[in-house]
């Protein structure tokens, strides 16, 4: 266990690095949906000859309420990590929180059921190449950066409270 801390801590460099790693990842997260939201619009609006679009406006709304909630998130994070004085038990509660939520997110969204039956219009498809790609990587990257942010805040709270007794016993 103290090697583990010890090599993401090495990584990181800081508590806040970890913090900052979410925040980007949620950013870029953000940012791609922003992008899959202007595609769909687009595919919409003009859809290649022959064919027709398998949504509506409708569907791309849900791409639109998941972008508002990444870039909520991130905003979250960035003040977070601009917030001086920081207590160890409050940023592990808000990003146990954000963790947890997302983690139901991708259950829900993604692995909870079928298309036929998914209560959320189940437009996950691709809107270009790099779709699945983006989904692959920062779909897992934002919850393994969540809980080593949270093993992270741990052990800064341990390291104080260790401090905080030996300062008080001196």
């Amino acid at each position: 266990m103290k090697n583990l801390t010890t090599f993401l801590y090495n990584l990181y460099g800081s508590e806040n690095n970890a913090i900052k790693l979410c925040a980007y990842l949620y950013g870029l997260y953000a940012v791609f949906l922003l992008i899959e939201c202007i595609d769909f619009l687009a595919m919409l609006h003009t859809p290649d000859p022959g064919t027709h679009p398998t949504y509506d406006i409708v569907h791309v709304a849900f791409f639109i309420i998941e972008l508002i909630v990444y870039a909520v998130l991130t905003l979250g994070l960035v003040m977070l990590l601009n917030t001086e004085n920081k207590k160890p038990p409050t940023v592990i509660t808000l990003i146990t929180l954000m963790t947890a939520g997302r983690a139901f997110l991708d259950y829900y969204l993604y692995w909870y059921s079928e298309p036929e039956v998914h209560f959320v219009p189940y437009i996950y498809k691709t809107s270009n190449d790099f779709s699945d790609f983006v989904r692959a990587v920062f779909l897992p990257a934002q919850l393994i950066a969540g809980l080593f942010c949270i093993w992270l805040w741990t052990g800064y709270s341990k390291r104080k409270k260790a401090e905080n007794v030996i300062l008080n016993t001196c």
